[in-house]
């Protein structure tokens, strides 16, 4: 019985750990940005945005990639429409007041000190690298605010080529947005590609564990020949160092594959 219930246990446990935390995984924090958005102007959103006090929380979610290449089609969308680049920036502080998703409310800051460069009639470029430069930088931590960085640099980059060359901005911001949607569905089939290794790693870590529960439902008691004599504490102890080394090298292997660090 005491086995059965050790097993039983064992089994338990590797269940909860095994299971996907959904959560953690999307990076959204529960119940952040699902309350009614309360009426108001784009700009007292905006400002309550930058102030960072009622939408503070949506600071701390996940941003979502494909939003940098969309970002990149609506400038593009907005030239291509008719709208003068003086305005383009208070164009895109409205469409992003709401303020609704992780990418809205990081560029935010940054969209409102272009936005105040074109009024004054500044360099816009300038503008958008000095946003850059005066973020705090334990904020910009991770694969996803990295990306969002670069975005603005390559932004300033594409706003200069134009500037200098006189072609057209709408058309450098399409083949930009288009470079972005390439590298996301080079992401995407990379994480289709690990997603293999990455359950095999799992699943070898767990098979000592399975070994174990596996023992106690034949009836046989491995704690006892483990703990029982130095020979098995020995191979204990070997086996535990094994399977930890094992573990290290893996996550090494495909974090040298994935590009994390």
């Amino acid at each position: 019985m005491t086995g059965i219930a050790v097993a039983l246990l064992l089994a338990f446990v590797g269940i909860t750990l095994a299971l996907p935390r959904a959560g953690r995984r999307s990076g959204v924090t529960p119940g952040v940005g699902t309350g009614p958005i309360p009426a108001s102007s784009p700009a007292q959103q905006s400002r309550r945005v930058l102030d960072g006090r009622p939408w503070r929380s949506a600071g701390r979610r996940t941003v979502d990639l494909h939003e940098l290449p969309l970002f990149v089609h609506q400038l593009a969308g907005l030239l291509r429409a008719g709208r003068p680049p003086h305005v383009l920036w208070e164009d895109m502080e409205r469409v992003h007041a709401d303020g609704r998703t992780a990418f809205a409310v990081t560029a935010l800051p940054v969209i409102a000190t272009a936005r105040r460069a074109a009024e004054l009639g500044l360099s816009v470029p300038d503008a958008l690298r000095q946003a850059l430069d005066n973020t705090s930088a334990p904020a910009r931590v991770g694969m996803a605010r990295s990306r969002v960085d670069r975005l603005w640099v390559d932004l300033a980059g594409c706003l200069i080529v134009a500037e200098r060359s006189g072609a057209p901005l709408a058309g450098i911001l399409e083949q930009y947005a288009t470079q972005l949607d390439a590298q996301l569905d080079g992401l995407s089939a990379r994480e289709t590609a690990l997603a293999g290794p990455r359950a095999t790693v799992v699943l070898l870590a767990w098979l000592p564990a399975l070994g174990l529960v596996l023992a106690f439902a034949l009836g046989v008691n491995p704690l006892e020949v483990l703990f029982g004599s130095s020979l098995g504490r020995l191979a204990l102890a070997g086996g535990v160092l094994l399977m930890l080394v094992a573990r290290l090298w893996s996550r090494r292997l495909v974090g040298r594959v994935d590009g994390s660090p």
